[in-house]
């Protein structure tokens, strides 16, 4: 189960889907994968980012936690916005991603 705590967001994407300026992927995705998806009290704007297309796919790196902290400061000079958003831990039943 992932548990997503802080997922930053460029403003004018948040504006853009706000607007319902989103990408037909999106759709397929959100159909895809919603059922598995806890959205919590996330605004929908987000949680369309989320499921967009252009957004969803090579962007996340799991890492275990005791190794989280060197690999963010190891990166920061090369990837300023790296940062962590979430944890993982073991699926226990249930919805398998939690936006909190």
């Amino acid at each position: 189960m992932s548990t997503v705590t802080c997922l930053p967001c460029c403003a004018a994407r948040e504006r853009a889907a706000t607007m319902g300026l989103l990408p037909e992927g999106m759709y397929r995705n959100r159909s895809f994968a919603e059922a598995a998806v806890d959205a919590g009290d996330t605004e929908t704007a987000i949680q369309e980012v989320l499921f967009d297309p252009q957004t969803s796919g090579g962007l996340l790196m799991a890492v275990a936690p005791e190794d989280a902290d060197a690999l963010i400061a190891e990166l920061q000079g090369a990837v300023p916005s790296v940062q962590r958003i979430g944890t993982v831990s073991e699926y226990t039943g249930g919805k398998r991603i939690l936006l909190r």
